[in-house]
C-alpha cells in the first residue's frame, strides 16, 4: 500500500464533527456559571450598596476639598499678615534709623510734610542752617553762606549747585516772608536739593 493511500483518508476526514455537540448544553453550562454573577450585579441590593458606597466616597472627597480650600485660605491670610508685619517693622526701623542718625534732618522732613505753609518755610530755613553748620565743620571758611558755598564748589562737590539754588529760595523766604508764595511741592523740591548735598557730604 502506498503512503498516499493512507494519508488521503485522513485529510478527507473532518477535524471537528459538530454532529455530537450539544449547543443547548454548552449554553446552559455558561448560564449556570455566569448567571449568578450577572444576577448579583443587576440586583437592587447591589445597586443600593454601590450607591451608598459612592455617596460616602463623594462626601469624603468633598470634605477633603473643602478642608484644603480652608487651609489654603488660612495660609494665605497668615502669609499676608506676616508680610504686612515685616513691612511695618521695616518702615519702623527705617524711621527710627533716620531719627537716630540725624534727628535734625528728621525734624526738617517732618516740617516739609506738615499741612501748614509756615512749616514749609521753616523747613527750608532749617535745612539751609544745617548745611551752613556742616560746611563749617568740614573746614570751609566764609562769613556768609555764599562764601561757604563758593569754597565748597572749589572742593569739587557735584551737588553744590543744587545747594546754591536752594539757598536762593531760602533767601527769598527770609527777605520777603509770607509775601513770597511757596507750595508744598516746591518746598519738597527745595528740600530734595539740600538732601542731595547732605548725601554727598555723607551727613545723612
Amino acid at each position: 500500500m502506498q503512503q498516499t493511500d493512507v494519508i488521503q483518508p485522513l485529510i478527507q476526514k473532518p477535524l471537528f464533527d459538530p454532529t455530537y455537540l450539544n449547543i443547548e448544553y454548552v449554553f446552559n453550562q455558561i448560564n449556570n456559571f455566569a448567571g449568578p454573577f450577572f444576577n448579583s450585579i443587576l440586583s437592587d441590593h447591589t445597586w443600593v450598596v454601590i450607591g451608598i458606597v459612592s455617596s460616602c466616597v463623594s462626601i469624603f472627597l468633598i470634605g477633603i476639598i473643602l478642608f484644603s480650600l480652608v487651609r489654603m485660605r488660612e495660609i494665605q491670610l497668615h502669609e499676608k499678615h506676616e508680610i504686612d508685619h515685616e513691612i511695618k517693622a521695616a518702615l519702623a526701623r527705617d524711621t527710627e534709623t533716620a531719627r537716630t542718625a540725624n534727628p535734625r534732618w528728621h525734624y526738617i522732613q517732618t516740617l516739609i510734610e506738615s499741612p501748614n505753609e509756615s512749616d514749609w518755610r521753616v523747613s527750608i530755613i532749617e535745612a539751609d542752617s544745617m548745611l551752613e553748620e556742616l560746611l563749617r565743620k568740614r573746614g570751609f571758611e566764609g562769613d556768609t553762606m555764599s562764601e561757604l558755598l563758593e569754597g565748597a564748589k572749589g572742593g569739587g562737590f557735584a551737588t553744590i549747585q543744587s545747594a546754591w539754588d536752594a539757598h536762593i529760595v531760602r533767601n527769598q523766604i527770609a527777605h520777603q516772608g509770607i509775601e513770597f508764595p511757596i507750595s508744598q511741592i516746591e518746598g519738597r523740591r527745595v528740600i530734595k536739593m539740600y538732601q542731595n548735598t547732605f548725601e554727598e557730604l555723607q551727613a545723612i
